[in-house]
């Protein structure tokens, strides 16, 4: 199949495939069919191919044990108490 497409849509093509998101013109292509496809579906419908993780477990693999326990609690800890005040504007 041949298929003309813009100058400025072949500069794109080519940024996504240098900066190595897609390993082919034709990859690049099914990602955004794809894509198009996934507009409609829920997020649980979504293929992993598209969504890239499977579970949570996997999407944190990459950062899992950088920060201690302790770090955690330091840096992502929040006020429990109910009776906080709460502005709504």
């Amino acid at each position: 199949m041949q298929i003309e497409i813009a100058e400025s849509t072949e500069r794109l093509v080519r940024h996504e495939l240098s900066h190595g998101q897609f390993l082919s013109v034709d990859e690049l292509i099914q990602a955004g069919i794809e894509a198009l496809h996934a507009k409609d579906l829920s997020p649980a419908e979504l293929p992993s191919s598209i969504t890239g993780v499977g579970d949570l477990a996997d999407l944190f693999k990459p950062v899992r044990g950088l920060l201690t326990d302790e770090e955690i609690d330091l840096y992502f800890s929040r006020d429990r108490s109910p009776d906080r005040n709460i502005e709504l504007e």
